[in-house]
């Protein structure tokens, strides 16, 4: 009973649309479900488990993830994916519109280009807690009536080898052997995808740290930018959204830190504040992902609290509990330069930390989502690329390929 054509690791978002896929269309495949928190329908943690991060999320799908996973498996699979992913939300609602995202004023758009910035406007498609509990009751169901497709909650993946075409997944409770994996542990796995990386050795770029703070303020002062859930981009180095409005930062707990996150789909939500995160690609070279997690661990105890809240004029004074931290001294200039486009940001905004992208180290990918180890294909956050759409997205592409 321990042995499996594929073996998933992670239900969060990737992971239960990879599982879903081969319940409906590869129903020879037997497959099994690993997660280490709990079962669909039953209270659980913030991030792990079923549907993962989705039921605490903004609920915002913004379609520019289509890009991204069209740069990684091409235009065509990813425009399949996308025709069964509005398939699946369509069982649920017919409702869902894609929202097109409004642009800012002209005068803002001239502020940013003359200091080389950039605009990309977010259409999205806003789904609702009520669509998500209908989605997540359809996708559990569907998945047990195809009978091929075996679910392994509240039990630990702890380490995985490969020997000959067969991995060995070890967990809390037993082994299991599997011909093909699906790592998909999303946004609370971050750092265990990258131990099993390093493992198997196939890390192949771990330069960059991504990290920064989360930037809150009265939305009047935001006037010009007309309710735009747009980002501000200046190329690679730096990134200024998307812009959030009228909700609430939150804390998303990870373990041993809360890193900054935005809520506004519930009415408890509500607020008259924009908050967008300001996040810089900074240089750490073979050290990327430990200083992400050094950052967040220490700014996380810094703050004595699950995420701290400061005036963002304080980290211009050196008032800031982040300032003892040479990390966080590009800010000051980028801070001085975002005025040209946000007037207030430091008269009138406050700030949250900790404020980092929780992505494992870059490994290498075929079009089709296999790693360099044969057979274990990557889905979701675990693939490095970041967002909800593309998730569910990665997880229908992986779930063919480790099919075939």
């Amino acid at each position: 009973m321990s042995n499996y054509d594929v073996g998933i690791i992670g239900a969060g978002i990737a992971g239960a649309f990879a599982t879903l896929k081969i319940a409906k269309d590869h129903k020879n495949a037997k497959t099994i479900l690993f997660d280490l928190g709990r079962p669909p329908m039953k209270r659980r943690r913030q991030l792990e488990g079923w549907l993962g991060c989705l039921p605490n999320s903004d609920g915002k799908l913004y379609i520019n993830d289509v890009n991204k996973v069209a740069d990684v498996v091409g235009t065509r699979k990813t425009k399949s994916a996308r025709t069964l992913f509005d398939k699946v939300l369509s069982n649920v609602s017919d409702e869902f519109k894609i929202i097109k995202d409004k642009a800012p004023s002209a005068t803002v758009d001239k502020k940013i280009k003359k200091l080389g910035y950039e605009i990309q406007l977010n259409d999205y498609i806003q789904i609702y807690p009520k669509d998500i509990h209908a989605l997540s009751k359809y996708m559990a169901e569907t998945i047990e009536q195809s009978k091929n497709v075996t679910f392994s909650f509240d039990n630990e993946v702890k380490r995985i080898y490969k020997t000959k075409n067969v991995f060995t997944v070890i967990t809390e409770e037993q082994e299991y052997k599997c011909k093909k994996l699906i790592i998909a542990v999303g946004r609370s796995g971050w750092r265990w995808a990258s131990e099993i990386y390093n493992s198997l050795g196939i890390v192949d770029n771990n330069d960059i740290a991504r990290f920064g703070i989360r930037v809150e303020m009265n939305a009047t002062h935001m006037k010009e930018f007309n309710k735009s859930n747009c980002t501000i981009l200046k190329g690679s180095e730096l990134e200024i959204g998307p812009l959030s409005w009228n909700g609430t930062v939150i804390p998303e707990d990870h373990l041993d830190m809360a890193i900054s996150a935005f809520r506004s789909n519930e009415n408890r939500w509500k607020s008259d504040k924009v908050s967008f995160s300001l996040i810089g690609n900074r240089l750490f070279p073979d050290a990327g992902f430990e200083q992400t997690n050094r950052i967040g661990q220490l700014t996380f105890v810094l703050t004595n609290d699950r995420i701290i809240k400061e005036k963002v004029s304080h980290i211009l004074t050196g008032k800031s509990k982040i300032s003892m931290m040479h990390e966080y001294d590009w800010l000051k200039e980028t801070l001085e330069e975002v005025t040209g486009i946000i007037p207030e940001i430091i008269t009138k905004a406050y700030f949250h930390a900790p404020t980092i992208n929780p992505l494992p180290p870059k490994i290498n990918l075929g079009d089709n989502l296999e790693s360099e180890v044969d057979g274990m294909f990557v889905a979701g956050e675990s693939a490095g690329i970041h967002g909800i759409l593309s998730a569910g997205l990665t997880g229908l592409i992986a779930a063919t390929s480790a099919c075939k």
